[in-house]
């Protein structure tokens, strides 16, 4: 995961979490948070962290291995990888 990936990749398993395609999210992610902060996390090159945070109603959580959680749902690229 690249910075500028990251934040169009939460959109994205968002997205899928709900059945919907990306331009079809009814909310801005820069309501709930810094879009900008999510691209530094995403260019941080070794060690090791976790953010968690939400969405409207689902519980977002990445770490810095690439892989997103959204509500306990494992998201990579374009498909749920488990459950």
């Amino acid at each position: 995961m690249t910075g500028d990936d990251i934040v169009f990749d939460v959109i994205n398993a968002i997205a899928e979490s709900d059945g919907i395609e990306p331009s079809e999210v009814d909310f801005n992610l820069s309501d709930h948070i810094n879009p900008e902060a999510l691209e530094k996390l995403g260019e941080v090159q070794g060690g090791v962290w976790e953010l968690a945070f939400r969405v409207s109603d689902h519980h977002v959580r990445l770490n810095h291995d690439g892989t997103i959680f959204i509500d306990g749902r494992r998201y990579e690229a374009d498909s749920v990888v488990q459950e």
